[in-house]
């Protein structure tokens, strides 16, 4: 009787014949914060921060030419819609920038007095009237120097076209400003050619990521895979936002690359669908080319946007039906 008892009592402190159990610590819950249209001190571009409290990089995010911040952190899956009037990330956005730790931060391109639409970098394809090597570099400065924000270790920059093409030019020329470089459909100006007017001479070689579509119809790639150079199909020559109608072509420069990090060629690419992989020197240097196919009776992935099906968002998808997300894919490179 005097038993029972006791294992009764057991019971409820403890459970019977059983070593008391530690409870699970609590899921920690990570809190998010924005900060729209900011500014720093001697640039205009207005500049909107995506912030997750354990954020430990920061990745700068450029828009295309004529393009929109908002836009942009919309089309990727990070702002709940393209307008300017609020600034909510989607909850998958949010579970992204949290579980990556990523701080995303999407900056305004300029435009010249006189071409309101040609909003942009200074990239030597277009000109936006503004010292963008010298604004990128602010900027991340400014963000190191910011003790309200977490503690950011690596910063990378990431841009869809004409951002892209401004990527390339950091590359080359401000290399040590970031930890790494990604390019959609933004191959670099013809200026950053060895015989350009502005030869491409990294003082360090930083990992980069690049993708293209072969059936590009702003880069005009169809049929032109092999061409050393394609030519924009919307340049403008009388504008005075747009410098050439020329760039290089990404898969021949991905040779060029190769050549100044760590000699050699290009190795045998692999293929898996509609994606084509070439990985190089030591997986510091990749290059994806998104191949166009029939889906269901529509063309699908490829174009300058490598969109799944006509309509849907320009970059968050890299083509048809492979499931890739854009921002991913780049980071999943990056950050590794």
């Amino acid at each position: 009787m005097i038993r029972l008892i006791l294992c009764g009592l057991s019971v409820l402190l403890l459970g019977c014949h059983k070593s008391a159990k530690h409870s699970d610590p609590p899921e920690e819950i990570v809190g998010t914060s924005v900060r729209s249209n900011q500014t720093i001190s001697g640039y205009p571009h207005s500049i909107d921060y995506y912030i997750p409290d354990n954020a430990e990089s920061a990745v700068i995010f450029l828009h295309g030419g004529g393009g929109k911040k908002e836009r942009f952190a919309a089309n990727l899956g990070i702002k709940n819609d393209t307008t300017s009037s609020n600034y909510d990330l989607l909850p998958a956005g949010k579970d992204w920038l949290i579980n990556k730790k990523i701080m995303a931060v999407f900056p305004q391109g300029q435009t010249i007095a006189g071409t309101a639409f040609a909003f942009t970098w200074n990239n030597y394809v277009m000109d936006s009237g503004e010292n963008d090597v010298a604004f990128l570099q602010a900027l991340v400065a400014s963000i190191q120097s910011d003790t309200t924000l977490p503690t950011i270790t690596k910063f990378y920059l990431v841009g869809h076209s004409n951002g892209g093409m401004m990527v390339n030019r950091m590359w080359c020329e401000s290399p040590g400003t970031f930890d790494g470089f990604g390019a959609l459909a933004g191959p670099p100006s013809t200026q950053l050619a060895a015989t350009g007017a502005h030869p491409c001479a990294p003082a360090t070689i930083k990992p980069y990521i690049g993708v293209v579509g072969d059936s590009d119809t702003g880069l005009q790639t169809s049929g032109n895979m092999n061409a050393l150079t394609w030519t924009l199909s919307s340049y403008n020559g009388a504008s005075p936002a747009w410098v050439t109608s020329t760039v290089m072509n990404d898969k021949e420069y991905h040779a060029t690359r190769i050549s100044l990090a760590c000699g050699g060629s290009a190795g045998a690419p692999t293929t898996s669908g509609q994606v084509t992989t070439y990985s190089d020197c030591s997986d510091t240097l990749k290059l994806i080319v998104i191949t166009q196919t029939m889906i269901n009776g529509s063309l699908s992935g490829g174009d300058h946007c490598l969109t799944e099906t006509a309509g849907s968002s320009c970059v968050t998808t890299l083509a048809g039906e492979t499931g890739l997300d854009y921002k991913s894919v780049l980071m999943d490179f990056l950050q590794n």
